[in-house]
């Protein structure tokens, strides 16, 4: 057990090295984040100076929907940037790579499958809240645990599976669930591991922000309490980014590995083969045998 997961360690390690060959990387969670920011914002304008607030005359259910609507696109572009970024970290390992025009450009092509799920996941998420709210106290707490697990797990390969195969909502879980439980182990150290390295980031960051207001009454000049607290959101923002970065990259080199893809060459083919479980019968390549993708 803990063999393994000291080889998923080693792996996301690899990982995040590997991510430094092609520091375009680093720009699509940022690109992400500024065009959701810029759909909430040009909803919240369209709403409120095309339609009166008013909630007497039941207008409510318009900024509602709008809003309900805006969340989809949100999700829905975070995965056309999600997808481009994998794309381009692929062309990077290959040898071959691209501007973020063009993997962006060939992210697109994923348009239909990508919107489906960023409907489906809303879907999902809208039912689980409305079933939480029949529930009081610790049944509350259990269920939403419970759900958020189940979701994590059946979700955990999703962008890889679309990304390799364009399919609907349903034949993705179908694929990440079953892939995961046929091949993987302990492999997730590596998600500790990630985990972990970016918290040093957020941990950092809200401490900086902790002492600030600790020391808000003191003699410390105002503006150096506030460029402390600047320093303390981009530190928590950075180890949001780097997270999402090297989670997702993470996830997408195993999957991609064992249908066959290229290693990037700081990852060790053996932590690998140590890392994945052992399942007879799978449709997958036995990666204990000796079987390894060519």
């Amino acid at each position: 057990m803990f063999e393994r997961m000291k080889n998923g360690w080693h792996i996301a390690k690899a990982v995040r090295k590997s991510v430094k060959r092609d520091k375009t990387a680093y720009l699509y969670p940022i690109l992400s984040g500024v065009v959701g920011a810029g759909l909430m914002i040009a909803t919240f304008f369209a709403i409120f100076f095309t339609i009166p607030l008013n909630f007497s005359s039941g207008n409510y259910v318009y900024y509602i929907a709008a809003f309900l609507m805006a969340y989809i696109f949100i999700s829905f572009f975070s995965l056309i940037f999600l997808m481009a970024m994998l794309i381009g970290y692929r062309a990077s390992i290959d040898g071959n790579p691209i501007s973020i025009r063009e993997s962006l450009s060939k992210a697109w092509e994923y348009k239909k499958p990508a919107f489906e799920w960023a409907i489906f996941y809303f879907i999902v998420t809208m039912i689980i809240r409305v079933i939480e709210r029949r529930f009081r106290g610790i049944a509350t707490i259990l269920i939403s645990a419970v759900a958020s697990f189940a979701i994590a797990i059946a979700t955990f390969f999703a962008v890889p599976v679309i990304l390799k195969n364009k399919t609907g909502p349903v034949e993705t879980i179908r694929e990440s669930t079953s892939f995961i439980l046929k091949n993987f182990g302990r492999t997730f150290g590596g998600i500790i591991y990630v985990d972990l390295y970016t918290l040093i980031y957020t941990l950092s960051g809200i401490a900086l922000i902790f002492l600030s207001a600790i020391f808000l009454s003191s003699s410390i000049p105002f503006l150096a309490l506030v460029a402390i607290i600047a320093v303390g959101v981009l530190l928590i923002v950075v180890g949001a980014v780097l997270n999402f970065i090297y989670t997702n990259i993470f996830k997408y080199v195993l999957y991609d590995f064992m249908n066959g893809g290229k290693l990037p060459p700081e990852i060790s083919e053996e932590d690998l083969k140590k890392s994945i479980k052992r399942k007879s019968g799978s449709k997958y390549m036995n990666m204990d045998s000796g079987d390894f993708p060519s």
